[in-house]
């Protein structure tokens, strides 16, 4: 049998094994056994082919029914600092003992994905993630609800396309849109109920989110129609997904989203919005899951859809 594991890698792995508490058995494949010992056939392990190194970490809890409270507790051993070439590392839906994020995962200078969501307490963001510069995906959701200040790291992560911070407070962090205007890359980006502090007008003029942006959540976060409109529509050319459900967007549906000719799904719902329900949503064929409850619009969605153009179809709909 040909074993492609480093036996420091495995020794690193075994030592991060005996900083958790694994209730549930999740990490049974991992020991020491002859039948046991190629860690690249471990459960969450993937190694390269070609240099046997482990490449991806990926011991995200599952969202199947059957898995619901199998969980690894414990604390996230520096020994991961072993795994030289690591490029994948997920350990979400984990419960790391209400621990900040570790300092030395910003050493981790070869990660590209990096998905620590609700995991740990996130009391801050460790100063060393700057160093992340080939990061594309980052998600670090957090359901405990712990304040960030100022998001100047993120400005260092120059190739990220995936930024998901929900469930983050960030009353505090000011920055927050000059900072994820200059990732250029970034093609994702979710901030829901994050508290976002309104946009500064003079930031408007200064700073344009990328228009390489295709999915766009920034849901409850009670923002209203001054700190959204004016730098929204200059996203139109490349937009597919828009929530801006639950915030304080008042008056009636603009015009300018029209011009999202890309656009696929578009929620508003729980906004002040009123009027009546613009007659351009039946022209916008690429749109075909619509969300406008718990508004004050008027008309009935029924109608809009009779006026379909024609090829045009959609298979969401809410009034």
């Amino acid at each position: 049998m040909v074993m492609r594991c480093i036996d420091e890698e495995r020794e690193a792995l075994l030592t991060f094994k005996q900083s958790m508490v694994d209730k549930y058995g999740v990490l049974s494949s991992w020991g020491r056994d002859n039948d046991k010992r190629d860690c690249c056939k471990w459960r969450g392990v993937r190694c390269s082919n070609k240099t046997g190194h482990v490449k991806v970490l990926n011991l995200r809890r599952s969202d199947d029914e059957n898995a619901r409270g199998k969980v690894l507790k414990g604390t996230i051993s520096p020994a991961l600092l072993k795994l030289h070439d690591l490029r994948h590392l997920d350990l979400s839906n984990n419960h790391f003992g209400g621990s900040p994020v570790p300092e030395f995962i910003g050493s981790l200078s070869r990660l590209r994905y990096l998905n620590l969501s609700c995991g740990t307490s996130l009391l801050k963001v460790p100063r060393p993630f700057q160093y992340l510069s080939g990061l594309v995906y980052l998600r670090l959701e957090n359901s405990n609800l712990f304040s960030l200040g100022s998001l100047e790291w993120l400005s260092h992560l120059s190739s990220l396309r995936h930024l998901d911070l929900s469930y983050i407070n960030l009353t505090k962090s000011s920055d927050w849109f000059q900072v994820v205007a200059k990732l250029r890359s970034l093609k994702t980006l979710v901030l829901r109920s994050c508290a976002l502090p309104p946009i500064n007008p003079s930031f408007i003029w200064h700073f344009n989110l990328s228009t390489s942006i295709e999915t766009l959540d920034l849901s409850d976060n009670n923002l209203p129609s001054s700190s959204v409109y004016p730098w929204l529509f200059n996203l139109s050319r490349n937009i597919l997904v828009l929530d801006l459900a639950f915030n304080s967007l008042r008056g009636s549906i603009p015009e300018a989203f029209q011009h999202m000719v890309s656009l696929k799904s578009l929620h508003l719902t729980d906004n002040e919005l009123e009027g009546g329900i613009p007659k351009f949503f039946g022209n916008m064929c690429s749109l075909n899951r619509l969300f406008l409850p718990h508004n004050k619009l008027s008309g009935e969605l029924s109608e809009m859809i009779q006026n379909l153009s024609g090829g045009c179809t959609m298979n969401s709909l809410e009034g």
